[in-house]
This record gives structure tokens, C-alpha cells and sequence, in this order.
């Protein structure tokens, strides 16, 4: 029906006010089956009223306007719109100077951003820009028609100005159920960081029993924070976990302090003393970066259990309770084009499986390296690399000193590295010819001296063929890179020089291109070596996506080895290395491939192999196979981890690594995710092996409202650590 203003007088009001909407802001535009005005003072519209100002929108079954006062009042039935907030109720009562007021039996959405929440209450009141207060209130961020969950309180403030809501004697109902009770809880509007309570989160574990940890966040400030942590653990008492972070443009960093008072189910070492049963236990993990000048930086890393067994107990996850080496190191870098400089001081604690020892490393007190590379403009490249370490054992071992092979000597060693480089590049290849000198001095506790004075040669040199060809109709570019490589090493005898850092290194493709086969500084190799390698890849010619990749290279040696470390020494007879080939890219959208293959053949058998194969055809649906041999360290293990889609809002979850010479798993895990659209329901059980002889069982059992809260124990950082390429749902 027509909107119409039925006298003149009313006619010619009508007019002023479209006039001035449109040119003055403040003012309104009134629409009505009937206004009646009494002078300028107060204006009374019934019927369809409809009510725009500022970009507000006022719908009503009659409105009065006060203009004296900036007041409006309407009933029966009114609506307010304004931007994607919407409010509908019954009378209606709003003061435009102050912009409070109230509205009867409202049900509303509120939320300008992406968030949006709805709900209803007995009075909804208007206290400034953005703020409002509700009386026995409901609230759910679920669409319409998704009434799955909703938070209930007697008072509910909602500050989007601070984006905050408070609750006061609140209950999360979901289907129907009461599920958790607060007499206070408050919430992110927008998901940004505030001060407050976090749901309680729950876990059942065999050694500790059942877990509840009722956490505090305290938003100090924007660049400060803190959560305080107490977690009840029936079997062993109660553990204080406090994290506080902070962030300045010049420094950040972290401190996370667990502490638990009596642990009654800590044996401690009864080998040792039989009346360390019970008592006090802790970690502390200190992190900190700090900028201390333009090019210098700094960095404290300083981490400390009381026991060995503390993150087998406490630790809920693979990555925690298998830690076995904690570092304590600070470290000073100073860095500028072409030269970069770093003084250390660096030691470990190590948590040992009595099991399954391994042996302490060396602390470095301290040791100082660099690397200079000047940019000379012209032909050749002048490199030179170098340290000094004074190595610390001390009495790290423990009662250990079976696992090392001598007694442990204290140090100091000091390494130069010059060398010069004539590289000669172009797009179709390249060679680069090198020569250094590797000079070397250790100084033993006791008096001894050694020296040892390496040449090295080396010539890096490979060539680059590409052509185009066509791939089931797609244009793609095949390479083709053959590469070479060839060392010359002198031998020196290095029998009686002390291991400080030094391992075998791992044998790969990647490793088949450096000059020494030993990690650290206290073995030098003999080397008389060429590396042969070719590498073939498929791209798309337009999007540049690797569809494949495919590599083949061996070790020639034309010496026989003279320089051990652990290892038997390789025989004349072996003339070169294992064969190395692999084979990845993305064969199809949804394919991923990784393997690889290590082969002896002299013995003909497999070294080391590896199969990395995923598909995954969109977010949420994805499947991992894994096989791994490695005969060096008797491993052989099969992996299957993968997410899927049961039905359109039940996804399954599950992971199994399998040792096959120990014939048990080393991890399993199982669960299932429901997405309910504006909420995901999560259950998880996984088992692990933590030690030689023991495993970890846990089980997760979480509810997550959107945008409110999650409630129980938040399984996402497990999932993500054992199933590679997880999507969280919703």
C-alpha cells in the first residue's frame, strides 16, 4: 500500500524532512500511513511507519518523535536495522543524544564483521554506541533454523566496541542439555585476545587418571600475556602450568614454569635413594630474543626438568614425552653483508631411559664461528669460515661412562677454513672449481697438542637441457641436469683426536654433494671422489606446478677409506657408494609423491628406502601412506594417517605407525569429528611409546562452540603433529 500524508501541512513536513536526509546528516526521512505534527516539536506517525536516519532503520506499527529531547518511542511491533545489526521486539524507547534505551521481548542479530551472534531475552538495553545490555538472554553464533546450542544468562552485556561479552549466572545448553555452569563468563566477540576464565578442559590418561585443568588468561596487555593453568590430576595431585609471553619491537619472548608440589605417584630413583618416593617436580622452558643493536641480535634459550622421567609422566603428546635433550644456551650474532659472527655458550640436560642411554653431548663454553664472504666484483670468490670452542664434558655421564668408547677429555679446538672459488655460470650450466685449506688445532686438558692441515679440492660442475612436450594435452617443459662433482682429500692420521661433536653423516642425495661425510669438526675425511648425478623434471609450461621429478647418483671413489670415526672402514674392494635414486612432485591435482631408494651393489640388498604418498582431493578428505627401511638402524616401519569424510558432517581420524623388527606400534590413533555447522564435537584416543619399555595412552574428548568456546581437551595440536596435512573442520 502506498505511503501517504494526508493534510498539506503534513505534506509540506514530510518534504523538509526527505530534503534534509538526503543533504544534512542527523536528519530523518519519515514514512507513514498517517503523521500528525504538533509544530516542530513532536511528530506522531501510525501505520507502516518507517523511519531512516544515518543509515538506521526504524519499522513500527507507530513512532513518536520528540525533537526537543532527541527521544523516539515506538510499538507494538518495531524492527531496527542498522548496518547488518537487526532488532526486532516490542516497545521500543531510544535516546539519539546518548544513544541508550530499551527495547520488550527482542530477538535480535548483532555483530558488524564476520562474526555474528542472535538470540533473544526478556528487555534488551541500549547503553551507547555498540553496547547493550539483555535480561535473561540467550545467545548462539549458529545460523538461523540452527538452534544446536545456546549460551543462557540472567544478565548478558555485549561490548562490541571492546568486543567483549560478559555472561552472569550463564549455562552452555547444547540439544537441549545443560552441559557447563558459570556464575561468570566472559567471551571474544571476534575471536581477539581478552582477560578471563577458558573452559575447563578434561582428559583421562592410565598413569595420571582423570585430568581437569581450569585455565586463567590475562590479557596484560596488547603486546603481554599470561595463562595460569592449574591441572588436577587424580593420581599425582595438582600442577601449577603458567605461560607468560610479551613482544616489544625489539625483544620477545616466553617463559612456561610447570610445578607440582607431591607427586604421589613419582617413585624417583630408588636405585639411588629409597626415600625419593613423592616430592616436588617442575620444568622450565625460557625463551627470549632480543635486538640489541642494528646488526646484533641476541638470544637465551634455557629449558630444565626435574627429573628424567617428568615429560614421560606429564607429557601429553609424542613431540613432549620423548624429548631426551634440553638445551641451556645463550647465543650472541652479529651479521652485516658478507660477514656473519656468532658467540655461544651451550649446554644440555639429558633425561636418560635407563633402558635405552645414550650418551650426553659436549656443552660448548663457549664457542665463537663466523663466516666472511666479501663481495670482490671480479672472477673469483674468496670464502673464509672458522671457530674456537672450549668443550666441557664434566660429570654429565650419570654413571653412563660404558657408552663411550674412551674417557671423556675436556678441550679446546679452533678451525680456520679459507678457501677460493672460480665460478663460471650461464643459463645453460655452470663449473666451479674450489681450493681451501681445512687447519685445525685442539689443545686436551692435560696438556696435550694437535694439529692437522688439510688441502681441499673440489670441482662442482653440471649442465641444464629443457624441451617442450605435451603431457595428456597440457603443455609441459621436460629438464634434463646432468651434474659432477669431485673432491680430493688427503689423509691424516686423526686416530688419537678426541670426538667432541662429530657423527657419521646421514647418507643422502643431497649429502652426496658435500665434501665431508661427517658432521662437526673433529673428522676430516680422505677423499678421492667424483659424484655422478642426473635429474629429470616435468613442469607445466604456464602454471610452473612440478608434476614430476626424477633423480639417479652414486660416489665414486678411487681410493680406498683410511679415516674412521665408528664405522668400518670401506675396502678396496668397494669402489663406490650405495646407489641413490628418487622419485616425487605432483603427478595429478590431488597426488602428492615423495620416495626414495638406497642401494648396495655390493651386497645387493636395500640400505634405506622411503615411500611418502598422499592424496588428498579437497580440505578435510585426506589419506597418507608412508613406508620407511632403514637397515642401518634396524628401522622398518609402515605409516597409514588419514582424515575422511564418513558422512556429509562425520569425518574419521586416524594414525598407525608400525615397527616391524619390534613387531608392536610405535603410535596409534583413532577418532572421529562431527561438524554441526556452527559447532564440531571431537573425540581422539591415541597411544605412544614414550620410552623403551612403556607407552602413553590418552584420550581427548572436546566440544567446540563457534566463536564462544571450546570445551574439554583440545586435541588440534596432537592431530596435526601425527597426521600430516590435517584441516580443521569449520
Amino acid at each position: 500500500m502506498p505511503r501517504f500524508c494526508p493534510t498539506p501541512l503534513i505534506l509540506a513536513l514530510c518534504a523538509a524532512f526527505s530534503a534534509q536526509a538526503e543533504d544534512v546528516p542527523g536528519s530523518s526521512t519519515i514514512l507513514a500511513d498517517q503523521v500528525d505534527g504538533q509544530g516542530t516539536a513532536t511528530v506522531k506517525a501510525q501505520g507502516n511507519v518507517q523511519i531512516d536516519r544515518d543509515g538506521r532503520r526504524v519499522e513500527a506499527d507507530w513512532v513518536t518523535l520528540f525533537q526537543d529531547t532527541k527521544e523516539l518511542r515506538a510499538g507494538d511491533h518495531t524492527r531496527l536495522t542498522e548496518d547488518r545489526n537487526v532488532v526486532e521486539g516490542g516497545l521500543f524507547h531510544l535516546r539519539e543524544t546518548d544513544r541508550t534505551g530499551e527495547i520488550s521481548t527482542p530477538s535480535f542479530r548483532l555483530g558488524s564483521g564476520k562474526k555474528q551472534g542472535r538470540g533473544d531475552a526478556l528487555k534488551l538495553l541500549f547503553d551507547g554506541p555498540g553496547k547493550y545490555r539483555l535480561q535473561k538472554a540467550r545467545f548462539t553464533t549458529c545460523s538461523v533454523g540452527e538452534d544446536d546450542w545456546f549460551l543462557k544468562a540472567e544478565q548478558l552485556k555485549l561490548d562490541y566496541n571492546r568486543n567483549l561479552g560478559v555472561a552472569r549466572s550463564s549455562t552452555i545448553e547444547f540439544k537441549g542439555v545443560p552441559i557447563l555452569y558459570s556464575p561468570y563468563f566472559d567471551f571474544s566477540l571476534d575471536g581477539s585476545r581478552k582477560s578471563g576464565l577458558l573452559t575447563p578442559s578434561f582428559n583421562l590418561t592410565r598413569a595420571g587418571g582423570t585430568e581437569i585443568s581450569i585455565p586463567y588468561y590475562w590479557n596484560i596487555a596488547p603486546n603481554m600475556d599470561a595463562t595460569i593453568a592449574p591441572r588436577v590430576i587424580t593420581k599425582r595431585g595438582v600442577l601449577l602450568n603458567n605461560e607468560f609471553r610479551y613482544l616489544e619491537p625489539s625483544f620477545s619472548g616466553k617463559a612456561n614454569v610447570e610445578w607440582i608440589g607431591n607427586d604421589r605417584n613419582f617413585k624417583g630413583d630408588r636405585a639411588k635413594d629409597d626415600s625419593n618416593w613423592g616430592g616436588s617436580r617442575y620444568a622450565i622452558n625460557l625463551q627470549h630474543k632480543h635486538m640489541l643493536a642494528d646488526n646484533l641480535t641476541g638470544e637465551l634459550n634455557w629449558q630444565k626438568a626435574s627429573d628424567d622421567r617428568y615429560f614421560v609422566d606429564f607429557g601429553d603428546r609424542l613431540a613432549v614425552a620423548s624429548q631426551t635433550f634440553l638445551p641451556r644456551q645463550g647465543l650472541l650474532t652479529y651479521a652485516v653483508p658478507g660477514l656473519n659472527m656468532q658467540l655461544l655458550v651451550q649446554r644440555y640436560q639429558t633425561l636418560q631411559d635407563v633402558a635405552n642411554p645414550v650418551v650426553p653431548p659436549y656443552a660448548r663454553m663457549p664457542q665463537f664461528n663466523f663466516n666472511y664472504s666479501p663481495d670482490l666484483r671480479s672472477l673469483y670468490r674468496f670464502d673464509l669460515s672458522g671457530e674456537a670452542t672450549v668443550f666441557k664434558y664434566g660429570s654429565q655421564l650419570n654413571g653412563l661412562n660404558g657408552l663411550n668408547s674412551r674417557t671423556p677429555l675436556d678441550g679446546k679446538r679452533s678451525i680456520l677454513y679459507p678457501s677460493v672459488s672460480l665460478p663460471f655460470e650461464r643459463s645453460w650450466g655452470f663449473i666451479t672449481p674450489r681450493i681451501g685449506a681445512h687447519l685445525t688445532r685442539y689443545t686436551l686438558d692435560g696438556g696435550g697438542k694437535l694439529n692437522r692441515n688439510l688441502p681441499v679440492f673440489s670441482v662442482d660442475s653440471g649442465v641444464y637441457f629443457d624441451r617442450d612436450t605435451n603431457w595428456f594435452g597440457t603443455e609441459m617443459v621436460q629438464s634434463l641436469e646432468p651434474r659432477a662433482y669431485y673432491v680430493r682429500i688427503p689423509y691424516r692420521d686423526q686416530s688419537a683426536f678426541p670426538n667432541f661433536d662429530s657423527g657419521v653423516a646421514d647418507f643422502n642425495f643431497a649429502q652426496m654433494f658435500s665434501e665431508n661425510q661427517y658432521t662437526g669438526g673433529d673428522r676430516i675425511n680422505d677423499a678421492n671422489q667424483l659424484t655422478m648425478a642426473l635429474t629429470s623434471r616435468l613442469f607445466e609450461r604456464d602454471s610452473g606446478i612440478e608434476r614430476a621429478r626424477f633423480a639417479i647418483g652414486q660416489r665414486f671413489y678411487f681410493d680406498s677409506q683410511r679415516v674412521t670415526l665408528n664405522e668400518t672402514a670401506r675396502g678396496d674392494d668397494v669402489t663406490a657408494s650405495d646407489l641413490i635414486a628418487t622419485v616425487g612432485g605432483r603427478p595429478h591435482e590431488n597426488w602428492w609423491l615423495d620416495a626414495s631408494w638406497q642401494y648396495d651393489q655390493q651386497k645387493r640388498l636395500t640400505r634405506k628406502s622411503g615411500l611418502n604418498l598422499r592424496y588428498q582431493p579437497m580440505p578435510g578428505s585426506l589419506l597418507n601412506l608412508g613406508y620407511r627401511v632403514d637397515r642401518r638402524h634396524n628401522i622398518e616401519q609402515a605409516d597409514i594417517s588419514g582424515q575422511w569424510p564418513l558422512t556429509r558432517k562425520i569425518h574419521a581420524i586416524a594414525r598407525y605407525n608400525w615397527s616391524l623388527p619390534n613387531g608392536r606400534a610405535l603410535e596409534s590413533l583413532a577418532g572421529l569429528e562431527y561438524n554441526g555447522g556452527c559447532w564440531v564435537f571431537r573425540a581422539v584416543s591415541q597411544r605412544f611409546v614414550n620410552t623403551a619399555n612403556e607407552t602413553s595412552r590418552t584420550f581427548f574428548l572436546q566440544l567446540e562452540l563457534n566463536d564462544l568456546a571450546p570445551i574439554g581437551t583440545n586435541p588440534l595440536q596432537t592431530l596435526r603433529d601425527s597426521i600430516p596435512g590435517y584441516t580443521k573442520l569449520n
